[in-house]
């Protein structure tokens, strides 16, 4: 028991040491209180730049209409690096966006790491768009 009790401690107290403070206010994201990208909102689109307005990630929010809530699949493109993914399975929100692009180091010290992109779009493209019946 008194094992089971101090692997759960442990456990607990790495799972928050890794653990980043984002908050979205007026416009910038903060990571750790540091403003690491800036945001705008639309009814269909988040749309992140970095601080030096070098790099865009659009977010966007799609519905097709058909299928189970709506068809709702999100779209992530990399602008500059003319790049995208779609995902219906896992839906984005500029929250967890932002947690993913962190955690798989794609956003290190507030820049976009080009070479990271690749293997975050290996990880959750689902090639949605690729399915859907255009008439």
């Amino acid at each position: 028991m008194k094992k089971v009790l101090f692997i759960l401690s442990l456990t607990c107290i790495f799972g928050t040491i890794n653990a980043q403070k984002i908050k979205f206010k007026k416009g910038k994201v903060m990571v750790d209180g540091t403003e690491c990208l800036n945001y705008d909102i639309s009814p269909n689109n988040v749309e992140f730049t970095t601080n030096d307005d070098s790099q865009t990630i659009i977010l966007k929010f799609i519905r097709t209409g058909i299928g189970q809530n709506g068809g709702l699949y999100t779209k992530v493109v990399f602008v500059e690096q003319d790049k995208s993914f779609t995902s219906k399975s896992y839906i984005f929100n500029k929250k967890i966006l932002v947690k993913k692009l962190l955690s798989n180091k794609v956003l290190k010290d507030c820049k976009i790491d080009e070479t990271k992109i690749d293997k975050f779009l290996m990880k959750y493209d689902e090639k949605i768009e690729e399915t859907l019946i255009r008439f």
